[in-house]
């Protein structure tokens, strides 16, 4: 019989695969880009996702997202189902006009992430806040209902 490997301990198999998929994407992504980059074939002003952190704990679920240098002003946040989806719009820093800029690689511009929840949330008790380049989208998760019986009346006479 197999093993389960140390790093996955006591997480569940669906987990486990979440996981293991998480794990390849990551390796492709870099892969590529680093792959990209050596042929010289990245465009300068490609949009930078944000990195991202979906934290699911017993009562709620937290999103922390890197936006460093970016005004809360200039966040836009919506919530469709279990997809909060991210807008950001960061602007050029202005300089005198004697300014010779000598690098310039931070992206400037819109750009728009969407970001599957774990569970359901309860779209009333959001809070998002920014500090130090990060912004912090605190949920509560909703609660399931119950269910119910619901009766089945029995249908009149018809006169068809």
């Amino acid at each position: 019989m197999a093993e389960t490997p140390p790093e996955y301990g006591s997480v569940p198999p669906v987990d486990r695969v979440r996981q293991e998929v998480d794990r390849w994407l990551e390796v492709v992504r870099s892969t590529g880009e680093r792959a990209m980059e050596t042929l010289g074939l990245t465009p300068n002003n490609r949009p930078n996702t944000p990195p991202v952190d979906v934290i699911e704990l017993p009562e709620e679920v937290v999103v922390q997202i890197d936006l460093p240098g970016v005004a809360a002003e200039a966040v836009e946040l919506s919530l469709v189902g279990n997809m909060l989806t991210l807008s950001v719009n960061r602007v050029r820093q202005e300089f005198p006009g004697e300014a010779r800029v000598h690098l310039r690689e931070r992206f400037i511009g819109r750009y728009q992430r969407s970001i599957p929840l774990p569970a359901s949330v309860n779209d009333d008790t959001i809070r998002a806040e920014t500090r130090d380049g990060l912004l912090t989208v605190t949920m509560k998760k909703s609660t399931p209902s119950p269910g119910r019986s619901i009766p089945v009346a029995t249908g009149g006479s018809s006169s068809r």
